[in-house]
């Protein structure tokens, strides 16, 4: 017997969603151990960081971290870089304080046999400073790293980013306490990615300035370090206003590598020193590279690098036969690879894994270790020795111990779809990937298309990847099909892709939205009178665009999306104050497209039912952007709901919160679509004219 679609009866719960489902970063190597930082829902969100012996396939992972310390640092807001491991001791950030705190790695401090001690001081009083991207000198005892000092409330004052260096094992004076740390490199807007040499006599970096991003324009400098670990003789070796680096890595023999993108993809670059008189000649100083001794490794159209959201980010590691593990993402697909350094070879060595996560790539020399993504199994922290007697890639942790029953699992289709004004105008192309809906226990109607959700990500400079996700899968197994695009201004498929955002934001984005939906429903594949669309921060400002300016989607879900782009550039968070510079324009010159762009000056247009979730502690996309779209629907009459998450920042991390949300908008579309969900769904109610209690 048939069941409609949307009705069909799901093994995922809104609550399955994010229980015991970890997220993975700052993966490492230290002796025999793997160490990884994983979020856990099931606890708040906290981060905690974990080890795991690599040889070792029958030991359990195991916490190194108490459970009062929760690790995460804001810097930039979206922080990375939250974790060193080096030498058997951990140096992490605490999400409470932002110090960094040291303790062992050997997990002593999780049993309660060590505490964690503060490395970095307490902050001035009114002022807050947040540490990130550590790097430990060849000394072992000399830690350098990202610091943006807050200078407090009440001034218009920005945040100061610089690079600084302190001492990983103070002796604080009895009265006075811990020193300030010493600021090595300051005067820029931003700063990332302290590299010490292996050597310990010259150091990497990166900076840039307003308005760029940093995969705009980024460079890297190089400098020697004096006895006091100090920085001098700085010289910029690549990037500039228009060339972005990503990644600087050294060599074990010394050997400055990075991503850089000077024809348009981050292809992956050396920059060797030329030996005795010749260096001395051109002015570049003993052990100094200069740009002009740059090597590209191997120039192809694809991506060696991916875009800085977070710091930390490690897109390759060198092994100990000479070869590099590197990420590569050609024609949108995402895989490692071995590349040889001194023939250009590249090979895939065929790792079943469809993504990575770009700032986990590391290696000892002889394993690579990283956070794999899979189309067909969960996510998991992965060592992989390379090499025909290494074996094959071995899963330490996974993102979730009640594993979704594979005979449920809808996998993706890739597509591609021509986008401009309509389907079939021939100008452009956007990608995607489109989950169908799939559920062995249920019966699809056969006269019918199931309703589609068009997923976006957020960003707007990021992507959507095919992976096996429990948002995804919760709304498959229910019979409702997702396609989440990858619209023009989306990573992976070059500069030049990415960059037919700027000055578009608002348009071209959410015309391809519009578009992947049109052709969904031309193509068969959904029903043109049941089309959703859904997205969080960029992704929720192009659900509320689609609704204001496009009459396609027949509901809209938007999670803590932007509203108004003026108030936008002036109230978030300094990392992207400048941001829409390029994405829109710069103001006050371009106030009126501001304007034009914003859904809230244009909710007339949105008569679909709309859905908000906001958190309460968003410094990215505010509150008052949600309170600011709530006025505009009310005063419009449009039908809407509203769930405020108090307690949350940008991007839902409590379990409890993730299910709430999910258990919101499948009552929400049943609302909309005229379907009884099965299960328990939300109590929710649509509001019509009047604020939410």
């Amino acid at each position: 017997m048939p069941t409609p679609y949307g009705e069909w009866p799901s093994p995922v719960a809104p609550e399955d969603v994010a229980a015991d489902v970890r997220s993975f970063a700052s993966v490492e190597i230290d002796g025999d151990h793997v160490y990884w930082l994983e979020r856990r829902p099931s606890e708040g969100g906290r981060g905690v960081v974990c080890r795991a012996p690599v040889d070792d396939p029958g030991a359990a992972p195991t916490a190194v971290t108490p459970a009062e310390l929760d690790v995460r640092t804001l810097v930039h807001q979206y922080g990375g870089g939250d974790v060193l491991v080096a030498d058997g001791t951990v140096l992490a950030a605490s999400m409470d304080d932002q110090r960094l705190y040291r303790l062992p790695a050997d997990g002593s401090a999780a049993e309660g046999d060590a505490e964690p001690t503060p490395v970095t001081p307490e902050p001035p009083e009114q002022m807050a400073h947040r540490y990130a991207d550590m790097r430990l000198a060849p000394d072992g005892e000399t830690v350098y790293a990202v610091r943006e000092r807050h200078v407090g409330p009440g001034t218009d004052e920005e945040p100061r980013n610089e690079l600084v260096r302190f001492p990983l094992f103070p002796d604080p004076a009895p009265e006075t306490g811990l020193s300030d740390p010493v600021v090595v490199a300051a005067g820029h807007d931003f700063y990332a990615a302290p590299r010490p040499a292996p050597d310990g006599d010259r150091i990497a970096y990166l900076r840039w300035d307003h308005p760029n991003m940093p995969w705009d324009g980024t460079e890297l400098v190089v400098g020697a370090v004096d006895e006091a670990g100090d920085i001098r003789d700085e010289r910029v070796v690549a990037g500039g206003a228009d060339e972005s680096v990503v990644s600087p890595t050294w060599s074990p023999d010394g050997v400055l590598h990075a991503a850089v993108d000077p024809t348009g993809w981050w292809n992956l670059y050396r920059f060797p020193v030329a030996s005795g008189t010749e260096a001395g000649e051109r002015g570049a100083g003993v052990g100094l590279p200069t740009a002009s001794d740059a090597e590209v490794l191997r120039e192809m159209a694809a991506a060696f690098g991916v875009p800085m959201w977070t710091l930390d980010v490690s897109t390759f590691a060198f092994l100990d036969d000479g070869r590099i593990a590197t990420l590569v993402t050609e024609g949108g697909d995402p895989s490692l690879r071995l590349l040889d350094p001194e023939t250009g070879d590249l090979v895939d060595p065929g790792l079943p894994y469809s993504s990575f996560r770009p700032a986990s790539i590391r290696s000892d020399g002889d394993r690579v270790v990283f956070v794999g993504h899979r189309t067909d199994a969960p996510s998991a922290v992965v060592a992989w020795r390379p090499g025909a007697d290494g074996g094959g890639p071995r899963r330490l942790r996974e993102s979730t111990d009640d594993a979704l029953d594979a005979a449920y699992v809808s996998e993706p289709e890739p597509i591609a779809f021509p986008t401009g004004d309509a389907v079939g105008a021939d100008d452009a192309t956007a990608y995607g990937h489109y989950y169908p809906p799939h559920n062995p226990d249920a019966e699809a109607p056969a006269d019918a298309a199931p309703p589609l959700l068009v997923r976006v990500h957020g960003g707007p400079t990021s992507r959507s990847e095919a992976s096996l996700s429990s948002t995804v899968q919760f709304w498959t197994t229910r019979g409702v099909g997702v396609l989440a695009v990858n619209y023009r201004g989306s990573t992976g498929y070059g500069r030049a892709f990415r960059e037919a955002l700027k000055g578009e934001w608002g348009v071209r984005d959410v015309l391809d939205c519009v578009n992947a939906a049109r052709y969904a429903a031309a193509e068969g594949f959904a029903d043109p009178d049941r089309l959703a669309i859904s997205g969080g921060s960029a992704g929720g400002f192009a659900v509320l665009a689609a609704l204001a300016f496009h009459d396609t989607f027949d509901a809209g879900a938007s999670y803590y999306g932007v509203a108004d782009l003026r108030a936008l550039a002036a109230e978030t968070h300094k990392f992207e104050s400048r941001y829409l510079d390029g994405l829109v324009g710069p103001l006050p010159e371009a106030a009126d497209v501001y304007e034009a762009r914003s859904p809230v000056a244009h909710a007339e247009g949105i008569t679909a039912p709309l859905l908000l979730l906001q958190g309460g502690e968003d410094e990215v996309v505010p509150p008052a952007q949600a309170e600011a779209m709530i006025d505009a629907l009310v005063a419009n009459e449009t039908p809407y709901a509203y769930v405020e998450f108090p307690e949350e920042r940008h991007g839902f991390r409590d379990a409890d919160n993730v299910a709430r949300a999910h258990a919101a908008e499948l009552a929400f579309y049943g609302a909309a679509f005229d379907f009884d969900p099965a299960g328990s769904v939300a109590d929710l109610d649509l509001l019509v004219g009047e604020r939410p209690e």
